[in-house]
């Protein structure tokens, strides 16, 4: 896979935008949904009152429940105009624009003070920035003196087949994936202490059977023939299926990860 860092931050974005994408993954775009976000949230002590930020917030679901749920005040960046402006429709179509500030941001550069916030939020987004180091670190510096990260994404347990290398693959979470490991090591050399680290992997072939059952809807057939992805992101059927088999063999999981940025 050949594509630049900015060219890739914009397909990202074309690819979350796409209607087809929300009628394929749900209104979450992250394996779990709901469910894991509140066991994520539960986990890093979110609670009325708690400012949180949600780093790569895509239509603002997380946002809309931490607010609804568990009473925190949030802000949602994300590198999508497009996914923020439609955050910011149905944040208002329920009454909680009071509530939660959008933000169009790079996830490396982000446009908020230091230790402004007491949680950071950021769910199956990690493995898709081009220089995680740089984000974690910028996730660091936001959070208050004791404040937690609060990460889930897909974990790799096995060398990546040829066919998962490309950009689609990448946008969807497998391209960048590393092992929990490495993301341990990645989380602690940004300042924070060890993590609390939770498997999850049941979700991915969750979201594996949602897809194929979509995949049969009338509509969603009329949706992906109407669908014009860039070249790089090579053939959608094929990445699903190599990445369905690879999933049952063991070679990729999901996991929550939980951190806290030290007192001094």
């Amino acid at each position: 896979m050949n594509v630049q860092p900015a060219e890739f931050k914009q397909c990202c974005a074309l690819l979350y935008e796409l209607p087809l994408t929300s009628l394929l993954l749900g209104e979450s775009f992250h394996p779990g949904g709901s469910r894991l976000t509140r066991q994520l949230a539960e986990q890093a002590l979110v609670g009325p009152g708690s400012r949180v930020l949600d780093i790569a917030c895509g239509q603002g679901n997380t946002a809309r429940l931490l607010v609804d749920e568990f009473g925190a005040s949030v802000t949602g960046v994300d590198y999508s105009e497009g996914l923020l402006e439609r955050a910011r429709q149905l944040t208002a179509a329920v009454g909680l624009s009071h509530h939660i500030d959008f933000k169009a941001a790079d996830a490396q550069q982000l446009p908020v003070a230091d230790g402004e916030f007491d949680v950071v939020v950021c769910e199956c987004a990690l493995c898709t920035f081009a220089d995680a180091p740089s984000v974690l670190t910028e996730m660091f510096r936001v959070l208050k003196p004791g404040g937690r990260l609060a990460l889930s994404d897909v974990v790799i347990n096995a060398p990546l087949p040829e066919s998962l290398q490309s950009a689609l693959a990448q946008a969807l979470c497998i391209t960048g994936a590393r092992s929990a490991g490495d993301y341990r090591q990645l989380i602690v050399a940004a300042g924070f202490g060890p993590p609390r680290c939770y498997d999850v992997s049941s979700v991915l072939l969750d979201t594996v059977r949602q897809i194929e059952q979509r995949l049969t809807l009338a509509d969603v057939i009329t949706e992906l023939q109407q669908t014009s992805l860039p070249a790089e992101f090579g053939d959608p059927a094929a990445a699903l299926d190599t990445a369905r088999d690879f999933i049952r063999d063991g070679g990729l999981g999901y996991t929550l990860f939980v951190a806290r940025r030290p007192q001094t």
